[in-house]
């Protein structure tokens, strides 16, 4: 069955990346110039993005032991947007390297909860709800800043190939840091008594994983704006079809998140061609659907 699940995820990969980089718009087919300098970085940052943020959320969620939670829900991404956005204002220049910029402003805010919010793991009705409320307003600061719907989120037509290459950056770095300790998320499946009784620092050990939820997010939203639920959703969506620990559906969650951003940046792009969609409504609007999977599940159940 996961065979098969893998396969059908693989296969959506393929056409999409075959329309996105070579259907016609306008009546015209692309040229040359146009697949490698727009349609390719924009098709990567879609793919690795969608998986990026994915995995972000599962991070999280296993992490804090909060199962309806995600980066973007903590305000780690609407402060990342809102920091970028002051920067470039003070910097201009700063928005060329925006990718590692956002993915550095997560990952200090992500200390700065850690200090407070994040220390006291007992706190599991309120940290949602503080997260989400600090999320709003940092997400309407940047909007007055920048004169922008930022709940919408924003259109990928202004990636760039340093935008792409660098969240490529980021996402190896991540892999890398992951692959080094994998086997250590499985601690957090077990009981935070039995975890202390076997010696396991979990705070210091969550912090390791967080850096990589962070960063991973941050990264995305420099581009991409504040997307709220998506990973949440996304996550939730494979526990469902796959099961499993957290070890395992890493990769799958993975995958279905880059089909779902990739996807959802085609037809916000080819939609109403010439006129461009944000492609964080897109994917909003196409991952809302499965929220109702999820409670029909549970529901079920």
């Amino acid at each position: 069955m996961r065979k098969i699940s893998y396969g059908v995820i693989f296969l959506g990969l393929i056409v999409v990346a075959a329309l996105t980089l070579g259907v016609p718009l306008g009546g015209q087919w692309p040229t040359r110039l146009i697949v490698w300098q727009l349609r390719l970085p924009r098709l990567l940052f879609a793919l690795l993005g969608g998986a990026m943020i994915a995995v972000s959320a599962v991070i999280f969620q296993t992490t804090l032991r909060q199962r309806y939670l995600d980066g973007s829900m903590l305000g780690l991404a609407s402060g990342s947007e809102l920091g970028i956005a002051l920067w470039t204002l003070c910097w201009p220049k700063a928005h060329t390297y925006r990718v590692f910029l956002g993915a550095g402003l997560a990952i200090l805010l992500l200390w700065l909860l850690r200090q407070r919010i994040l220390k006291n793991m007992a706190m599991s009705t309120v940290l949602p709800l503080a997260g989400l409320g600090m999320a709003m307003f940092l997400n309407a600061g940047t909007s007055l800043l920048t004169n922008q719907q930022g709940l919408l989120g924003q259109s990928l037509a202004n990636v760039t190939i340093t935008d792409a290459w660098s969240l490529g950056i980021v996402a190896l770095i991540g892999v890398l840091m992951i692959q080094t300790d994998q086997a250590q998320l499985t601690f957090f499946a077990l009981p935070q008594w039995h975890v202390a009784q076997l010696g396991v620092n979990e705070q210091r050990l969550s912090w390791f994983w967080q850096v990589v939820a962070a960063g991973y997010l941050g990264a995305v939203t420099a581009v991409l704006g504040t997307i709220f639920f998506v990973g949440l959703v996304l996550a939730q969506v494979v526990v469902r079809w796959w099961g499993g620990n957290a070890q395992a559906r890493l990769l799958p969650t993975a995958l279905i998140g880059a089909v779902m951003l990739s996807v959802s940046d085609f037809f916000a792009h080819s939609l109403r061609y010439p006129v461009e969609l944000p492609t964080g409504a897109m994917f909003m609007f196409m991952t809302a659907p499965f929220l109702m999977f999820i409670l029909w599940g549970y529901h079920a159940d």
